[in-house]
């Protein structure tokens, strides 16, 4: 064999070798790191009777079981850290391309106030595939205890709250929570958590 036959072989197996390693590097390596919290212990969320933006009953079961499910507590009074969280999920479900299998929905905290009629235009001005949810005191009382959301009213008009996205799996499972320093990395979160089983 020829000095150059053989040097030009020798580069092409070493290309070669090096192209399957970087491949199965990739391969192998650990899925990123995800900037919110999954829950260890993740409960089952949906078994929940609401109030649809048309006055009609509702689980938020129905919605889950359309795909993956983002759920946000806030209230239409908020002076800043609702529209803020509503307007970035709208920018991450726009980046998604919109997708039918993924359902943004926003609960009341303040359901005196935040009527169907209130709530609905409310959330569909931020986009409008997005679901409004309000209900009695009772039920939202419920809803919020079951996501772990605490909140409480400040006078006639203003409410603190707890201010996290919760992603839901189509079983109807919390299994993440982001707060609002995460919230900038779900774009990307989404795109591997959408790939699990179970989304």
């Amino acid at each position: 064999m020829q000095p150059l036959v053989r040097r030009a072989l020798v580069v092409s197996v070493a290309l070669l070798a090096g192209a399957l390693a970087y491949a199965l590097g990739l391969a192998l390596r650990p899925p990123p790191e995800l900037a919110g919290t999954e829950l260890d212990r993740p409960p089952r969320v949906v078994d929940l009777d609401l109030v649809a933006a048309d006055g009609s009953d509702v689980r938020l079961a129905d919605y889950a079981k359309r795909g993956t499910l983002l759920v946000f507590f806030g209230f239409t009074r908020c002076p800043d850290v609702c529209a803020l969280t509503m307007a970035q999920l709208a920018r991450v479900y726009d980046h998604l391309g919109a997708p039918d299998d993924l359902t943004v929905a926003m609960i009341t905290v303040d359901p005196e106030y935040d009527t169907p009629e209130v709530l609905g235009p409310y959330v569909a001005a931020f986009h409008p595939d997005f679901v409004a949810l309000s209900g009695t005191n009772s039920q939202i009382a419920t809803a919020a205890s079951t996501f772990f959301i605490g909140y409480a009213g400040i006078g006639s008009s203003n409410f603190v709250h707890t201010d996290v996205v919760a992603v839901v799996d189509r079983a109807g499972t919390l299994r993440f929570v982001y707060g609002q320093e995460a919230l900038r990395r779900l774009p990307a979160d989404l795109a591997d958590i959408r790939r699990r089983p179970g989304f």
